[in-house]
């Protein structure tokens, strides 16, 4: 069996104080790594930026808490990147060092074959799926609640969200591939 592939990590970087929202965006606005800031009170609570990285941008969002969110990033040596981006740029008021932690990662397998959703739908069970073809072109699955959720296409791509490392998401999509062996739906 071939590993998912990852294609978002979500990281929580807390720095362990309240920050000033409207400080922290005149620090950032003044960065030459941050290329967009975004701060409207009446709107959100939580301050946007984008960091710029490689030819592209980072999403990051900081929140009055004392953490950001760090959206983006394809592997971990691109999330240890923009932690530094970050922590750089916030030099000025990180007064311990910051701690991350991994929120979800979203990763891809594929099947190597096709589904048909509407039998899985009902070979699972309607309390462990969502499948409105309608309304989206895949089904959600849920195992057990702590488990990450999977998106399931009839091409056979799945997308495993709700992980928090890679272990978890490569086990959770051999558990998912097995309970589809169980039910008659792959060989």
């Amino acid at each position: 069996m071939t590993d998912v592939e990852l294609a978002n990590i979500v990281g929580i970087l807390d720095f362990h104080r309240e920050l000033n929202l409207e400080a922290v965006a005149e620090l950032l606005e003044s960065s030459s790594v941050v290329s967009e800031v975004n701060y409207s009170p009446e709107e959100n609570h939580w301050l946007q930026t984008r960091f710029r990285f490689n030819e592209g941008s980072k999403y990051v969002a900081f929140y009055r808490s004392g953490t950001c969110a760090l959206v983006g990033c394809s592997s971990f040596e691109q999330l240890n990147q923009l932690v530094e981006l970050v922590e750089n740029a916030m030099e000025p008021v990180i007064r311990d060092t910051p701690s991350l932690d991994i929120k979800n990662l979203v990763c891809v397998g594929e099947l190597s074959q096709k589904l048909n959703l509407t039998h899985l739908a009902i070979a699972a069970g309607l309390e462990h799926v969502e499948y409105e073809p309608e309304q989206f072109p895949g089904l959600i699955y849920r195992g057990n609640e702590s488990d990450p959720v999977f998106l399931v296409f009839a091409s056979g791509k799945v997308v495993i969200t709700g992980a928090t490392s890679r272990k978890e998401a490569n086990q959770s999509f051999q558990d998912f591939t097995e309970k589809l062996v169980e039910l008659g739906l792959r060989d």
